[in-house]
Formats: C-alpha cells, structure tokens, sequence
C-alpha cells in the first residue's frame, strides 16, 4: 500500500471513528456553509493569481551563522580595524559599555577577555565587524543570505543583521544577560 492510499485509510478511519462516538458538537445542517473555504475563496479572488517565485540554487544563497562564548582570543578585530564601520561598531560599544572593548580585544590581557562579561560583547562586536569585511570583499554574500543563526551570543549578531535588533540594544544585552 503506497503513503497516499494508507495515509486516506487513516484519515477516513479517523473521521468515521469521529462521527461514530458521542460528541457535544452537533453535526452542521444539510448545505451549511464552509467558513474556511469561503475564507480561502475571499483570500484568492483578493490577490489575484500567485507567480511562482523564483527559486535559487543553493549555491546562489548564503547562510549566516554566528560564534559564540569561547571564540574569543587577544587580537580578534585587528585584521577588520580598516573596513568601513568596523571602528563606529567598537565605538558605539564602547558608549554602550563605558569601557574600551576593542583596547581589551586587542590587547587584552586573555583573563579579562575571558570574563563573560567581556567575552561576551567582544564576540558579538567582533562578529557584527566581521560580517561589515564580508560586506566589502563579498557583497553578494550578504545580498543573497536567507538566514542568519548563532551559538550563545552569536544569537545577538544575528538578531542585529537581520534588523530585527539594534546594534545598542544587543551590546548592551550581550554584556549584561550573564551579570
């Protein structure tokens, strides 16, 4: 028995045992209405005939995906420092905090990196400030990406790129979730 065929037994044996049992619900009069199929009707003649979209290939689509608590290292940002924006990003943090990030992501010491209070803004700046390389060198990338995701913090990046949060709101939120 094929899937169609086992799946409308089943679904035939449902409705029979549904109508068999007692129900408080009373069965509709003959030539009622169908709400959802008038609704459905209204839907379509409002919108007039759907084109199909067009469908990428999965090479012409990207994914973001973000790094989280863990990743971070002294020294992480230098390669980005001379791409537009990267040095408004860890300015902007810098207001949000009160404290130099990108002086402690350069510098460190890894012990005060490593703090989660620290790590935790330095990898989100850090990845908002990689994705502003990625905008430069690969445009495409960014124009054809279909989701972004991320691992702990990297949640935060990927709420930002995606504008579904501000850039103030998620600094503020990676440095004070773990407080």
């Amino acid at each position: 028995m094929n899937f169609w065929v086992a799946r409308a037994a089943w679904a035939c044996g449902w409705r029979a045992g549904c109508l068999r049992s007692a129900s408080n619900f009373p069965l509709p009069p003959p030539g009622a209405v169908d709400v959802a199929e008038l609704l459905r009707d209204a839907t379509a003649a409002e919108e007039g005939p759907r084109e199909a979209a067009a469908r990428r290939l999965p090479g012409q689509c990207s994914v973001l995906l973000f790094p989280g608590q863990g990743s971070q290292v002294v020294g992480m940002g230098r390669g980005l420092l001379r791409y537009p924006r990267v040095r408004e990003l860890y300015a902007a943090a810098r207001r949000v905090l009160g404290y130099d990030l990108l002086e402690l992501s350069l510098q460190g010491p890894q012990e005060d990196l490593d703090r989660t209070v620290h790590c935790q803004p330095a990898v989100f700046v850090a990845s908002l400030a990689a994705v502003e390389k990625l905008h430069h060198l690969q445009p495409a990338v960014i124009e054809n990406c279909v989701a972004a995701a991320g691992f702990s913090v990297g949640e935060f990046a990927a709420l930002v790129f995606a504008g579904a949060m501000e850039f103030c709101e998620g600094s503020a939120l990676s440095a004070e979730e773990f407080l």
